[in-house]
């Protein structure tokens, strides 16, 4: 074999020996690591995502604020207007219980007043006549007929005017005015939800 022959088998078989070193160092490298790049864009769609969803939840908190406010006016109207509503139904049928009262007070009195004046006028009467008789120097028989006499007077215009009262029937009573009602305690406002925190914006 010639010396040309014996240079280019050499060098067939130096590339093939080369060769042969590259394929197994490839195949026994390891997988490439992630790239910075690829992990801030994992990063980012993450807080996109929490972004998105803070948005929703953000919204829905300023709803609840609102509702809440809405609902406990409306809590706060009724519990006022209940309470109007008690007092006044109690102090309107406390001032027809007194309105009733004093017109049978009124109708009483009214037919008490003549038996009244009636009374008076005959004991003024005997005790006038008393006075009259017992005036001067009047003798014991004289004072002792005078006291007679008026006690007599007195004993059967007082049966009288008894009798005439109790025909009248019974006096009318000033009812008791009942307890006042109690006012209920106002309703709480119901807790507001917590408010949502946004999320953190990763580093770049």
């Amino acid at each position: 074999m010639n010396s040309k022959k014996l240079i280019a088998t050499a060098l067939l078989t130096s590339g093939l020996a080369l060769g042969s070193t590259t394929i197994a160092l490839a195949d026994t490298s390891p997988e490439p690591k992630a790239t910075t790049s690829t992990v801030n864009q994992a990063a980012q769609d993450a807080y996109k995502a929490a972004l998105a969803q803070y948005k929703i939840a953000i919204t829905q908190y300023r709803v609840a604020l609102i509702q809440n406010d809405i609902n406990y006016r409306a809590t706060m109207a009724k519990y006022w207007s209940d309470w109007s509503a008690t007092n006044k139904a109690y102090w309107a049928s406390w001032q027809g219980t007194i309105a009733t009262y004093r017109t049978a007070r009124d109708a009483y009195e009214a037919k008490l007043a003549p038996l009244q004046a009636s009374h008076k006028a005959a004991l003024d009467a005997a005790g006038t006549a008393f006075l009259a008789a017992t005036s001067g120097t009047p003798t014991n028989d004289v004072l002792n007929a005078a006291l007679t006499s008026y006690f007599s007077a007195t004993k059967a215009e007082n049966t009288t005017y008894k009798a005439a009262v109790v025909a009248l029937g019974v006096e009318p009573v000033r009812p008791t005015q009942p307890a006042v009602p109690v006012k209920p305690v106002a309703p709480v406002k119901p807790t507001d939800p917590v408010k949502p925190v946004a999320p953190a914006k990763p580093g770049k």
